[in-house]
């Protein structure tokens, strides 16, 4: 099997020797480097990845930051200058953690971890394309009234988080679906399907914004304005203002 893998650091030379030492193993396939975080999420969003290479200190969001809140995560290796965060990058259920300078020897260490993590769970596909039952590429099966009931993506305004519960709201219906389950759940599921999570209550659907106004979003069919949470405003301003202007 082959791991699809990227390269995210800020630093050039790093990129350059991890890029090196990537091609001299048959079983890793480089399919994107990036200056940045943030420059990296339209590719995560679009395509298969299996493996990150992820620089922590970068001067627009910090790499374990940036890792926490995405919404589906493939296998990390984290690199570094500094070794205070090493504790923490094992508590994400890291691959490995490399500080810099890297050595040949200590990479080829990493990889074979990588080879053992996928022995037990094998990372064949990213999460972001794993199929999930009951799922379409353009509808999402809900429980809700004792029945299965089938929306399509389409007609999804807003996912609005209750605890244990999340509310539905369509386009040209006055009332939402009810249905138990929680946000996290829809936040994976959508991701690569035109949706992004603005709050810790709120999913939105990318189509139906009109407009952005500082932290609020205003979204067809629904008069009030939706907030954007602090620790989401980054990365979805990245996504979805930034990477179409």
């Amino acid at each position: 099997m082959k791991y699809r893998c990227i390269v995210i650091d800020d630093e050039t030379l790093a990129i350059d020797v991890l890029e090196d030492f990537i091609s001299k193993f048959p079983i890793l396939e480089l399919v994107g480097k990036f200056s940045s975080p943030l420059k990296a999420t339209p590719l995560l969003m679009s395509q298969q990845v299996d493996l990150i290479f992820l620089d922590i200190n970068m001067p627009d969001i910090n790499g374990m930051a940036f890792f926490e809140n995405l919404p589906a995560k493939p296998q990390v290796i984290f690199t570094t200058a500094y070794s205070d965060f090493a504790v923490k990058g094992f508590e994400m259920n890291a691959v490995d953690y490399l500080l810099k300078p890297i050595s040949f020897e200590r990479f080829f260490m990493a990889i074979n971890k990588l080879g053992q993590k996928s022995g037990a769970n094998a990372i064949s596909t990213s999460p972001l394309t794993t199929t999930i039952p009951h799922e379409g590429s353009d509808y999402i099966f809900v429980k809700a009234e004792y029945a299965n009931i089938k929306i399509k993506l389409a007609d999804i305004l807003l996912l609005e988080g209750y605890k244990d519960y999340v509310k539905i709201h369509l386009l040209n219906e006055t009332k939402p679906i009810l249905t138990l389950n929680s946000v996290k759940h829809y936040e994976s599921t959508l991701f690569s399907k035109g949706f992004v999570r603005i709050h810790k209550r709120y999913i939105v659907s990318i189509d139906k914004i009109e407009n952005i106004s500082r932290n609020r979003v205003k979204l067809k069919g629904i008069e009030e304005f939706i907030m954007i949470g602090e620790s989401y405003r980054d990365f979805f301003m990245e996504l979805v203002v930034n990477h179409h202007t």
